[in-house]
């Protein structure tokens, strides 16, 4: 067994303002961060994914043709990061691609984003699909932000409770020493996807999102 693999993290949430790439040494389960960015989706790519995924009756074909776009997408982001910091592609042993959610109802989760184009093009081992892998155990679909808190604050005295706004909010509860079958996580209902839908209808188009908050600032509460 390797005492050290090198691994990319994927992620595109679904308030889809980029794909973020994490490159993280893990040495006997510790994470070390070597290299982070969040990529620009291309944009006719974004411009497809906020069309799909608002509508109702969605071409099967053009699902279809989403699903390569993004994985060429996630893949260019693997590429364009090991190439930023001089990290040769053959020392990556793992890329984890979340994928983008196109779609996410109680009991059923779509992400797009073909690993198998990811892994063809960067020539990595590549792993995918992990909200549907929870859905079918009973879960949420958010099964690795509860994990990542639960390393991060299982040593505290005290119980604790993480909630994170992405584009759907999600909260972890970990019990004072808990072991990690004892973290409860589940969805609170929508966070920045509303805030981010709102932002694009009132600059008519000009902007998908609120850079630091800086247009909620500038209100009254």
């Amino acid at each position: 067994m390797m005492s050290k693999i090198r691994v990319v993290g994927l992620m595109s949430g679904t308030s889809m303002d980029g794909i973020d790439a994490a490159l993280v040494d893990i040495v006997h389960s510790q994470l070390k961060l070597l290299a982070f960015k969040t990529f620009p989706f291309p944009k006719k790519t974004k411009k497809e994914i906020m069309r799909i995924t608002s509508e109702r009756n969605v071409s099967i074909e053009n699902l279809c043709r989403l699903n390569v776009a993004i994985g060429q997408a996630f893949s260019d982001a693997v590429i364009r990061l090991a190439k930023l910091h001089a990290i040769p592609l053959k020392t990556i042993h793992l890329i984890g691609s979340h994928g983008q959610t196109v779609c996410h109802l109680p009991g059923s989760t779509l992400q797009i984003g073909e690993a198998a184009v990811i892994a063809e093009n960067t020539g990595i081992t590549t792993i995918a699909d992990f909200r549907p892998a929870d859905v079918a155990a009973g879960g949420e679909g958010a099964p690795l932000s509860p994990y990542l808190h639960y390393r991060l604050f299982q040593s505290f005295s005290y119980p604790i409770g993480i909630q994170n706004i992405g584009g759907i909010g999600n909260l972890t509860f970990i019990p004072r020493k808990g072991l990690v079958n004892d973290v409860i996580a589940f969805d609170t209902g929508p966070g920045n996807a509303l805030i981010d839908l709102a932002i694009h209808h009132f600059s008519h188009g000009k902007y998908f999102f609120d850079e630091d908050g800086k247009m909620a600032c500038r209100g009254s509460i």
